[in-house]
């Protein structure tokens, strides 16, 4: 597993360059599984109560992370000022950001909701510009750029059909908070070993975000109603491949490559999103759909390979 640059120099061990393959099973497994959590999230919060849904999702893989790296991996536990960084980054990424979608999708399909999602990497590629202090340069401004076509092509009239701006409001403080955590939470203090990070990270936002629920009144929820086995089904994917699987290979990502290529994965949701559709239910993929495919194909590709050289200098393996 690959550490920042700072985890580098706190190891004290010379770089060592992962592998291109890594980097890119890596990429894929990002893209296909939080493509698929969408629709995991809309069919679990039919019966599940929005900040229990992502608290307890998001508590249990990290509780269950943080205790696995401990006792089978000798790997130290965080310090207070790590506890404080990695929480912070937690407190974006799952209080700010993931409990927002949770409630955007009560009302919003999970198609819509990935499509507003794909805004982030804007929003990331200006942070991350100003965090380090790099352009964008000419390949990945036009891959942003295609991209943003593509999401306008693909999202044009299902936006028009949206007449409630609450959950569309909640899907941009979701993905401010997102950016932000996935920018400048990589200066701050975290522990070492990134799968410990994440498990941290995980562990507090995740019993945050339940402790809300809990003041909510979200107990006295739960015991009024019957959470339906397909709610629990799709709870325990999100819970165990889309956190626990996929939530460190995120954070490795961010540590061994560019932010803002990282975030590709949002363009890619959508097109995960209809094939699962056109998979699971059976909807028709329209020529609308197809051409807003092909010109995010490509968009990927540019903003993933067009990094700045100095944010793709390897990082440690550990």
């Amino acid at each position: 597993m690959s550490l920042s640059p700072h985890h580098a120099a706190a190891a004290g061990s010379p770089p060592v360059r992962p592998s291109g393959t890594a980097i890119a099973v890596a990429f894929g497994a990002l893209y296909l599984i939080w493509g698929s959590t969408y629709l995991a999230i809309r069919i679990a919060v039919e019966t599940v109560p929005p900040f229990s849904l992502a608290g307890a999702r998001f508590a249990a893989a990290g509780a269950a992370m943080l205790l696995w790296r401990r006792f089978r991996g000798g790997v130290p536990l965080p310090t207070p000022r790590q506890w404080l960084g990695a929480g912070s980054v937690g407190v974006c990424l799952v209080l700010l950001s993931n409990v927002c979608v949770v409630f955007a999708e009560r009302t919003l399909s999970s198609g819509v909701t990935a499509l507003f999602a794909a805004g982030t990497p804007l929003l990331i590629a200006l942070f991350n510009g100003h965090r380090t202090g790099t352009s964008l340069g000419s390949r990945r401004a036009i891959g942003l750029a295609l991209g943003t076509a593509g999401m306008i092509l693909l999202g044009s009239a299902t936006f028009a059909a949206v007449h409630d701006v609450t959950p569309l409001l909640l899907m941009a403080v979701a993905s401010v908070a997102w950016a932000v955590g996935s920018t400048y939470g990589r200066g701050w203090s975290q522990p070492t070993d990134v799968m410990m990070a994440s498990a941290t990270q995980m562990l507090v936002g995740g019993v945050l975000a339940t402790l809300v629920g809990v003041a909510a009144g979200e107990l006295s929820w739960l015991h009024g109603h019957t959470i339906s086995w397909q709610s629990g089904v799709a709870w325990a994917y999100l819970s165990v491949v889309g956190s626990f699987v996929a939530y460190p290979v995120f954070q490795w990502l961010l540590s061994v490559a560019d932010a803002t290529a990282v975030a590709s994965y949002t363009y890619v949701n959508p097109i995960v999103a209809v094939a699962l559709g056109v998979i699971l239910i059976g909807e028709v993929v329209t020529p609308r759909t197809l051409l807003a495919t092909a010109v995010l194909i490509p968009a990927v590709v540019l903003v993933v390979t067009g990094a700045p050289k100095r944010e793709l200098e390897v990082k440690e393996e550990v």
